[in-house]
């Protein structure tokens, strides 16, 4: 019997033996106690969601939800921190989200105080605040972490020994160096040689000697102070709760964003944490957000333990070249050979680590939250490059067979000889080039600043393959009364921003484009609302301008002109919200052979909510020479590298989400 049928026979017995074994902390039947008044009636399990989390709140410091995007999370952490009994509660979310928390709480929660802060003088305000209601302050993670800039702090005199000038070697001029202002010291490093400006400006320093701060504020920057540090040392313990939205965004070790967050939920006490996607697939991701919101693991790892943490949950892969007699160094006056081996975190989580999740976690999808919603499917659609040449003697395609044939071959060429410093320029150059081709493309190795290849620019006045597809999908869905949203990756360097706008105004389209350094994050909800009400067409932007949070049901039609590929990526769902009344489409740019400029559709059409699209996996390499012609495998062999993916428990688990699971 497999191990699929083993489970779908006894799945039942199975479900009994791991709910007798692991009891959930909060089960409907036995810890159903009443919701408290709202301004809002919960929707399907998010009573439930609600009262969990309230129960999760009050016998532990740190709670995660983990909804997909329209499970009413936000409507959720408020609730919860209501039933709790919480008076004063800190949320800290992404800024363009601090007036949609304002207005949700307030909509949602009676009696409640809501309040944006962005100033030291905004805090110390709350103080004065009071009311019948909880007190909900709203920050920005951009308040919270951002500070004034600094600059060294020294003093420089001449250089000394035993009261005598001390001179250059090759000049013979006496020279300055960096001194301690308070006790003159040089300012020297482990090994005694004085540090430059350049090396104290890297990190801020102290004087050896007397401890004194080498470094100052620096008048000429911004005059602001991270809030998150000035709760830290004035108001711990003010607030007995804070909810962190998108908290996955603070999942790096170094982030500011991160740091000021740890700092704010040790701050409060206890903290509710807000997820679409928790994991971003490697196991660390995991480690710095339970570190900092859920101090239960520190009993166990240390704040370093990022690597033992790894080896317990994750997966390590060892990349060794294969000794065939060319080794990647010599040694210069002996015997000695260095090989390469690199040691990198590969996906994958190892089942044990979910038992530091599921006892403090409520996992929600929108089928759990309410039935009815707008069906959802996601269907590819792929354009052909224009094969006609114009004046340049290029063609869209003949262009990019250049740029894809003469890259290819110096990649291939710098792979063979262990450099990987072309990766990054051949991956952007081909995925940018079809739909900047009217740009030209000069390419030149990041190594050296050879020109690699040079395709010049195309004509401006044609309409291409995948420009004309875009027009013909917009013409239909405002046919259809219904406006159009599309996501463009290249805003910046690469622009086409430009050349779309002016190309969909000329066949008749009211276009906007919303820049990130025109439009603030916390204007953008409004900058979209008056663009509707000026009834606008199409709305062209970056989609990690309103990635998170905002809710775009006015633009029902979705499409992705270029593709991005981060981890947690939360746009696509924007618009299927519960109570949405629009069907989405969305156009993205799969991998696809060279020779087609991908266009991706994804539609909504009438079917089951409960159904899922599921996508083939990408078919992998060939391994060990199967599926090479016979006389190409010892070449094969002769140029492969031994990978070892080790873990000492766990197998790789599949890319099926958890189902819904109560606290």
């Amino acid at each position: 019997m497999e191990l699929s049928e083993f489970i779908d026979t006894y799945r039942d017995a199975i479900a009994r033996r791991v709910v007798e074994s692991y009891p959930p902390r909060y089960r409907p039947s036995e810890n159903g106690r009443s919701l408290p008044a709202l301004l809002r009636t919960p929707l399907g399990a998010q009573a439930d969601a609600i009262r969990g989390a309230a129960l999760s709140l009050e016998e532990q410091r740190g709670t995660t939800v983990v909804g997909e995007m329209g499970t009413g999370k936000t409507f959720i952490a408020a609730s919860a921190a209501h039933l709790a009994g919480f008076r004063r509660i800190l949320v800290l979310c992404p800024p363009h989200l601090t007036r949609k928390w304002k207005r949700e709480v307030e909509e949602t929660v009676p009696d409640a105080r809501a309040v944006i802060v962005a100033s030291i003088t905004d805090l110390e305000r709350l103080r004065l605040s009071h009311g019948p209601g909880p007190l909900f302050a709203v920050m920005s993670r951009e308040r919270a972490k951002l500070s004034y800039r600094w600059l060294p702090a020294v003093v420089e005199r001449w250089a000394t020994v035993d009261g005598r000038l001390v001179r250059d070697e090759e000049t013979l001029e006496p020279f300055r160096v960096p001194c301690c202002p308070d006790c003159f010291e040089p300012i020297v490093d482990k090994d005694g040689l004085p540090l430059t400006q350049k090396d104290l400006a890297r990190r801020k320093r102290s004087c050896d000697e007397c401890g004194s701060a080498l470094w100052k504020a620096d008048p000429s920057g911004p005059k602001r102070y991270p809030l998150a540090d000035y709760v830290k040392h004035h108001l711990r313990g003010f607030f007995d709760l804070l909810i962190g939205d998108e908290c996955h965004e603070y999942k790096g070790r170094g982030s500011a964003q991160g740091i000021a967050a740890g700092i704010l939920a040790d701050a409060c006490g206890k903290s509710l944490s807000l997820s679409g996607t928790l994991m971003g697939g490697y196991s660390s991701t995991l480690f710095h957000l339970l570190y900092r919101f859920s101090p239960e693991i520190r009993g166990e790892f240390g704040r370093a333990e990022e690597s033992r943490w790894i080896e317990r949950y994750g997966f390590v892969e060892h990349t060794v070249g294969r000794d065939d007699g060319e080794s990647l160094e010599d040694g210069r006056t002996s015997r000695r050979r260095k090989y390469r081996k690199v040691i990198r975190e590969r996906p994958g989580l190892a089942p044990a680590a979910l038992f530091h999740l599921i006892g403090n976690s409520i996992f929600l999808r929108l089928a759990d939250v309410a039935a009815g919603l707008p069906p959802y499917e996601e269907r590819v659609l792929l354009s052909d490059m224009d094969t006609e040449e114009d004046g340049t003697g290029f063609s869209q395609r003949s262009a990019y067979d250049e740029l894809f044939g003469t890259l290819r071959a110096a990649l291939t060429d710098l792979l063979a000889k262990g450099s990987k410093r072309l990766l990054a320029t051949y991956l952007q150059t081909l995925l940018a080039y079809p739909d900047g081709c009217t740009r030209g493309e000069t390419v030149f190795d990041p190594g050296t600043a050879d020109m690699l290849v040079q395709v010049p620019p195309l004509s401006e006045e044609r309409l291409y393959p995948k420009e004309r597809a875009l027009v013909d999908l917009v013409a239909a869905e405002r046919l259809a009364g219904r406006r159009v949203l599309v996501y463009v990756t290249h805003t910046g360097t690469r622009d086409i921003t430009g050349r779309m706008e002016s190309m969909l105004e000329r066949h008749g389209f009211k276009v906007a484009v919303m820049k990130a350094d025109a439009v603030p994050p916390e204007r953008r909800e409004a900058w979209v609302a008056q663009r509707v009400e000026e009834g606008v067409d199409v709305l062209v932007c970056h989609p990690r301008l309103v990635q998170t949070g905002l809710d775009l049901v006015e633009f029902p039609t979705l499409i992705w002109y270029e593709t991005e590929i981060p981890v947690f990526q939360s746009t696509p769902n924007a618009e299927l919200l519960v109570g949405g009344r629009a069907v989405i489409r969305q156009l993205t740019a799969p991998r696809v052979p060279p020779g087609h400029n991908p266009l991706v559709l994804r539609f909504q059409r009438p079917r089951p909510a409960e159904h899922r699209l599921r996508r083939d996996p990408i078919a992998p390499r060939p391994r060990g020479g199967r599926g090479l012609k016979p006389e190409r495998r010892g070449e094969h062999h002769r140029r492969a590298v031994v990978r070892e993916v080790s873990h000492p428990q766990a197998v790789p688990p599949d890319n099926r989400r958890p189902p819904g699971l109560p606290v």
